[in-house]
């Protein structure tokens, strides 16, 4: 696959297919969901030189120990664990990068971001994405 380009292209073609499941009040999270797994937080996170990978720009740095400790199909694209494995691994980078700069707020933000049902659609988006993508890689 062209570097990645027909991983993008078929998530993009499946999109409007998943909103039909999706409540309407939900569309935005979801989509915001299914975007960021297509385009930055895609299983190919494992690769030192992948699209989503430079997408990061001068933060692509934040995922060189992940790409140590993972190899390329390894656990990062197991589905779910895989998501599990990329949201929480930055979700400590950034805790604990906020932590040092002395700020508390993103502790108290994650906490209310986790009831607020949005989240849920926000999840099931970058979970979908994942399949998608997992399943390009079966079928190449």
């Amino acid at each position: 696959m062209a570097l990645g380009r027909v991983h993008e292209v078929v998530n993009l073609l499946a999109l409007p297919a998943f909103l039909y499941f999706i409540p309407k009040e939900h569309y935005l999270t979801f989509v915001a969901g299914y975007l960021i797994g297509t385009f930055l937080l895609s299983p190919d996170l494992d690769l030192k030189v992948s699209k989503p990978t430079k997408r990061w720009g001068p933060f692509r740095y934040l995922w060189r120990p992940y790409q140590k400790k993972s190899r390329h199909r390894g656990l990062s694209h197991v589905p779910f664990f895989g998501t599990f494995l990329r949201l929480s691994y930055i979700t400590a980078v950034l805790l604990f990068i906020s932590w040092l700069l002395g700020f508390r707020e993103p502790f108290r933000i994650l906490s209310e971001a986790s009831l607020w049902e949005g989240s849920f659609y926000f999840l099931i988006g970058i979970l979908l994405s994942e399949i998608m993508h997992l399943i390009m890689d079966v079928l190449r």
